[in-house]
């Protein structure tokens, strides 16, 4: 059985055009399938819950009020080129 993985490279997502603000419910694994994701880009938006993994090959994470105080634990962040989370509650960066 193949492996099958999406070929996203980039996402970006603004939900500043909302006249409310809803929490966006989820699948905290959505990222898991996603090998090929380069840059991850989420701005206004109010997320349940953080993710539970972000692909080895992300270069760009810019996401407006992270929901976690955390990165996932898996992730190691060494081709990781920006990083931005304004408004977010991440206490540490321990990797």
């Amino acid at each position: 059985k193949c492996k099958r993985l999406f070929k996203i490279e980039i996402i970006y997502v603004d939900f500043s055009i909302s006249d409310k603000e809803e929490t966006v419910e989820w699948n905290e694994n959505a990222f898991m399938k996603m090998e090929n994701l380069k840059i991850l880009i989420i701005r206004n938006g109010k997320f349940s819950k953080g993710p539970n993994y972000f692909p080895q090959g992300l270069r760009v994470l810019e996401w407006h009020r992270y929901p976690s105080n955390c990165l996932p634990s898996n992730f190691d962040p060494i081709n990781l080129v920006i990083c931005k989370l304004p408004d977010s509650s991440i206490t540490s960066f321990e990797f």
